[in-house]
Order: C-alpha cells, then sequence, then structure tokens
C-alpha cells in the first residue's frame, strides 16, 4: 500500500513539473503596475516588465487553491486558454480606499505581482472582488516575453544572508527580511535582529514543525540615516525603503509606498515572502496578504508583532480584535462571509471551522473562563463587536500574546506551508 501511495505522489508530482516546464523557465517575470481608484472605481495601467534570473516559487502549486484575498491575477495560455498560473493578494490600496479618504479622492498606488517567466505569449488578468466578494474582470495585458520590452533588474549590492536554509527554493517556503532604517554603522544590530526576527518565527507554532520546508533571508539593505519616520513626532529618517508610521492615518501602522524600490532591493535574493524589518523601538507593523508584512524590531513587543502580521501576510489571517482604534471602514459588511480563514459572519460557516467544533459547542458559544481552551464561535472580531465572529477566546491574532495561534489560524497557516513547499 505504501509503495502505491509512493508512486502515485511520484506521478503527480512529475506531472506538475511537466506543466511547468511546457509554459514556463526557471525564471520570474516581475509586473509591476499602477493600483488607482477609491471606493467606488478601481483602474489598473502597466508599468514595466522586469525578469529575473531565478523563479522562488513551487512548480507544481501554481494555481492557487485559496480563495481569499481582495484582488486575484489570472495567467492564460492564449493558444489554448487554459489558466496555467494564478495568485490571489490583498494590497495597500484595498485598505485605504475602506477610509474616509478612499471614499472621497483618488489614490494611485504602485504595486508588483511576481509570475513564472512565460515561454509562450499569455494572457494576464487581473480580478477584484465586487459588493458580493464576487470575483470581476477588471483588466487584462497581453505578454509576449519574445517581443515585450523586458527590463533587467536592477541589481542591488546588499548582502544576502542565509539565515536558514533547509533546500531547493522551489520547494520550500522562502522567506526575504530585509532591514530598514540601519545605516552602516547599524551592521551589528541588523544582524542581531536578523536572528531575532528568524527564532521569533521558527520557534513559534506551528513554523516549529515546519523548519525543514522553511529557508529564511537575509537582505541586508543599508539607509542613509538611523531610524523609522514618525510623523505624529515630526522625526524624519532617510531610510533606503521609506518605511513610515501613520499610514492611512494609524499612528502604529507601519508601512511603504516605495513597492517599485522594495522588490529592486530584493533583486538579489529569492523570496516568496517579504518581511521589513524596521530599526525602531517604537510599538508598530503591518501585514497584507501576499503583499508585505513589517514589524518593529527594537520593542519589547516585537515577537509578538512579527508573528501577528505574519499571520496577515502569509496566511491571509484577520485581525480578531475590536476594541482597538482603526482607520477603515465597513471592512466587513455583515451580510457577505469574509474570505479570511479566521473569522466569520455564519453566512458561510461551513467554510470555515464548522468541521473543528465538539457536536456540543454552541453557535455562538459564551465567551466564558470554561472556554478558554475550546473551539467555538465567539462574538467579536474584524474591528466589528457585533456580527462577526472568531474562533478562539485569546489568540495571536486578537491580543498581544506571542505564540498563541489558535488552533484555526494554526491549521490555516499549516495549510499554506505545505502550499509553498511543494
Amino acid at each position: 500500500m505504501k509503495k502505491i501511495l509512493f508512486i502515485l505522489l511520484l506521478f503527480i508530482s512529475l506531472k506538475g513539473y511537466s506543466q511547468f516546464d511546457n509554459y514556463f523557465e526557471n525564471k520570474t517575470l516581475r509586473i509591476d503596475y499602477f493600483h488607482s481608484g477609491n471606493y467606488e472605481h478601481e483602474y489598473y495601467r502597466p508599468d514595466e516588465l522586469i525578469e529575473k534570473d531565478i523563479w522562488a516559487g513551487s512548480k507544481i502549486n501554481l494555481v492557487d487553491t485559496f480563495d481569499y484575498g481582495k484582488f486575484r491575477i489570472m495567467v492564460y495560455d492564449t493558444l489554448s486558454g487554459k489558466l496555467i498560473y494564478s495568485r490571489a493578494y490583498s494590497t495597500l490600496f484595498a485598505e485605504w480606499r475602506t477610509t474616509a479618504e478612499g471614499k472621497g479622492s483618488c489614490g494611485n498606488f504602485s504595486e508588483t505581482m511576481l509570475i513564472p517567466f512565460p515561454k509562450k505569449v499569455i494572457n494576464v488578468v487581473f480580478q477584484s472582488r465586487d459588493s458580493l466578494s464576487k470575483w470581476q474582470n477588471i483588466a487584462s495585458q497581453v505578454i509576449d516575453t519574445k517581443n515585450e520590452f523586458i527590463l533587467k533588474p536592477k541589481k542591488s549590492s546588499n548582502e544576502i544572508i542565509p539565515l536558514h536554509y533547509s533546500g531547493d527554493v522551489t520547494q520550500k517556503l522562502d522567506i526575504a527580511i530585509i532591514a530598514d532604517g540601519y545605516t552602516k554603522k547599524d551592521i551589528e544590530k541588523m544582524k542581531k535582529d536578523f536572528e531575532n526576527f528568524k527564532d521569533y518565527l521558527l520557534k513559534s507554532k506551528p513554523f516549529d514543525k515546519n523548519i525543514d520546508k522553511i529557508n529564511i533571508w537575509g537582505d541586508a539593505a543599508i539607509s542613509a540615516e538611523s531610524g523609522i519616520t514618525n510623523p505624529v513626532d515630526t522625526f524624519v529618517a532617510k531610510t533606503i525603503l521609506g518605511t513610515s508610521f501613520n499610514t492611512i492615518n494609524s499612528d502604529r501602522y507601519l508601512m511603504t509606498l516605495e513597492n517599485k524600490t522594495l522588490h529592486d532591493q530584493l533583486s538579489n535574493v529569492a523570496y516568496d515572502q517579504i518581511i521589513i524589518m524596521c530599526n525602531t523601538k517604537k510599538y508598530g507593523g503591518g501585514g497584507i496578504y501576499n503583499f508585505y508584512c513589517t514589524a518593529a524590531a527594537g520593542n519589547a513587543q516585537s515577537e509578538f508583532l512579527l508573528q501577528h502580521e505574519f499571520g496577515h501576510a502569509f496566511a491571509g489571517l484577520a485581525d480578531e480584535y475590536y476594541t482597538s482604534e482603526v482607520s477603515v471602514e465597513d471592512f466587513y459588511p455583515l451580510t457577505i462571509e469574509p474570505w479570511e480563514p479566521n473569522i466569520t459572519t455564519l453566512v458561510n460557516f461551513e467554510s470555515k471551522w464548522k468541521n473543528m467544533l465538539d457536536k456540543n459547542t454552541p453557535v455562538p458559544t459564551p465567551a466564558v473562563n470554561e472556554n478558554n481552551k475550546i473551539t467555538g464561535v465567539y462574538e467579536g472580531g474584524g474591528y466589528i463587536s457585533k456580527g462577526v465572529y472568531r474562533p478562539f477566546i485569546d489568540c495571536t491574532m486578537k491580543s498581544a500574546h506571542a505564540n498563541l495561534f489558535c488552533p484555526v489560524c494554526k491549521r490555516a497557516i499549516q495549510w499554506m506551508i505545505d502550499f509553498y513547499s511543494k
């Protein structure tokens, strides 16, 4: 029986590699574009196409199997019409457009998607969720890499430090940690912070049981000045990535608008996920699904910050708190089931963690001490106190506790690790 299972898995693996080789080269096509609009409208405008000499993603799992994210890129072979690659994601634009500012003025954001380098002519379709959370085609771009003007990446001179290596980048989850706000005088501190960030991830559950499926790289980007810009305190630091607090008018929200610079600085490293390690003691961070995440490296809560924000960026986990001030408005309509795996409006609870509940667990579940260790359906989550539910009374996605992912969040993280490492 074991022999038959091994042969079956080998056949599936070889079939997957065959599809990759039919349509793609072992390189990356970086698609830069501008995403603009407001709460009611959105537009895409092509920017640049850039070739990178290695592909870091799986050669087996080419089509996204998770129905996550606000946006999705669909890559079709134009000759056959076959879907050959897809990836869902979210962006800072998606969050900005739900703010008071985004409901009025028009914003313009640089964004990047990475796909395997196509051998043949492809049609790239950009999709967005509508008000009912259904996918709609918004824009498309036909790309013929033999005739298009493809740029070579701007090679950075950053030192790349292997923090944890377990094997072939196409068969592992590859995480790039890039430094921001560190000068040449801060090199030793940077390297110590790299080690800390690596340990914060690999010693937390369920990453600790998957270290053989993960590669982690440190990108030692050098800034002109130390520290991170904080507009509230009128402190401005000239950093390589331009990260800043008070993004979309939320004091602790720490992000960057320098999308192209970010990917240029990562030109020498293979990555599936990006972590920006920020040289600041101030509490803050941010994380957006399949976009990037940030975390303050010098804060007493840095371990929690990294795990929480990486939960957003990597596994698509939602915030489970509902008492803190945020800038977004009407983020989760109660008539729609959220796409994030760890919250529900009960509109389609069967698609979430219903199969993890004990048959005697009431829905909703009372948030009382005797239920502290029970997976249930607890009201309050996604910035809303009523109508949105979370799976556990407490979790790293709810409050500032490191290494406390609940069973539902652990399952979602494990799914994603397995997807990238095949």
